[in-house]
């Protein structure tokens, strides 16, 4: 079994569920959709949106040079 258990894979987890609560948070839980073709739809659009919104942000930090740094 141990040798079955892929360490670098197993990190990958914890990004998949903090992008999940990130989208929870931002967005809602909830999906209004009844149907599943409608369901993928709605949250392909949040992903988007969400995308979206964090490109505007990184170039806005890039063009006005705001330093990340503390």
């Amino acid at each position: 079994m141990r040798w079955e258990f892929d360490v670098e894979l197993y990190h990958n987890r914890n990004l998949v569920e903090t992008m999940f609560s990130v989208l929870k948070r931002k967005y809602g839980e909830e999906i209004r959709a009844k149907k599943y073709w409608n369901q993928l739809k709605e949250i392909k659009f949040k992903l988007l949106v969400h995308n979206l919104d964090r490109y505007i942000r990184v170039i806005f930090i890039v063009q006005m040079r705001i330093s990340t740094e503390p």
